[in-house]
């Protein structure tokens, strides 16, 4: 079980976070799939970074909140993808560090070191249903980062 940090969780997006959560949104605009899902921490800079990139985006994807993607450990953050409704295909996941670049590495296999703020990797994974998803079962397609060119 983890605490919450209410002040930590309350924290704003800079405007800096806000600009680069926009060119996030044109990065995600340029992939070959729509993003029809985005699972989300509800800490206030996780929804208005949220916010920012479905600007960006031809299509809204449905928004789904979840107490799971704040400060959550690896494994909480594992079950939640594993309970993943399979109606879901493309899933985007705005969660916070460590967490989220612990869920990488066990997903991936590959130890990079963390996500930088702001940054996105687009996996593929081998299971059929999303409660099949383990580790080793994610290939890193993409990476984007604040700051990468895109082309």
């Amino acid at each position: 079980m983890v605490q919450k940090n209410e002040r930590d969780f309350e924290r704003k997006l800079s405007e800096k976070g806000k600009s680069e959560s926009a060119l996030l949104g044109e990065y995600l605009k340029t992939l070959p799939f729509k993003i029809d899902t985005i699972y989300t921490s509800p800490s206030v800079r996780t929804l208005q970074t949220c916010a920012e990139i479905i600007q960006q985006l031809e299509v809204a994807p449905r928004i789904i909140s979840s107490e799971e993607y704040y400060e959550a450990t690896r494994n909480v953050m594992m079950a939640a993808v594993n309970r993943v409704d399979d109606i879901f295909e493309n899933v985007a996941i705005l969660a916070h560090n460590p967490s989220i670049s612990r869920l990488y590495e066990y997903l991936t296999g590959d130890s990079q070191g963390g996500f930088v703020t702001g940054a996105c990797a687009w996996l593929q994974v081998s299971a059929e249903h999303w409660n099949e998803v383990s580790g080793g079962t994610a290939e890193t397609k993409d990476y984007y980062y604040p700051g990468m060119d895109l082309k």
